[in-house]
């Protein structure tokens, strides 16, 4: 059997974080708000939208301290698409979810996770509350 770097992302297990956008009552929010990762492991970030509304993952700080392997976008279990490369943002719409698969790389504590959709009063998702805070060990 030929042995493998520790750190080869190849060879890595993910670990699978769930994070709903949205409510299926329509409450603006992400289920959980907190998220923990830690620096050199891989995760799988499925993000699922069980409300009636389209909805973004968006933090910026996120997106520049991690190290990005793929993103899937699926349906009925189908790999439809697998983007590579930098991610900024991800939209999931009602009913769907996709998947972020990511190693960070740096340390921190920050709360710039939102959904910047704004509906037609003119008054955003984030405005409704829809923010959360994501910690880098």
């Amino acid at each position: 059997m030929p042995a493998h770097a520790a750190g080869d992302l190849t060879r890595q297990k993910p670990i699978e974080v769930v994070v709903e956008l949205g409510t299926k009552d329509g409450e603006m929010r992400f289920v959980p708000d907190r998220l923990e990762f830690e620096t050199g492991k891989l995760y799988k970030l499925v993000l699922v939208n069980p409300s009636p509304h389209k909805h973004y993952f968006t933090s910026p700080t996120l997106a520049s301290k991690v190290f990005t392997r793929k993103a899937e976008v699926k349906h009925d279990g189908k790999k439809l698409a697998e983007i590579k490369g930098n991610i900024a943002e991800i939209e999931v719409f009602p009913g769907g979810h996709s998947e972020w698969w990511f190693v960070p790389v740096a340390t921190g504590t920050f709360s710039d996770l939102h959904c910047h959709v704004k509906e037609e009063g003119g008054a955003s998702h984030k405005d409704m509350g829809m923010v959360g805070t994501i910690t880098i060990q």
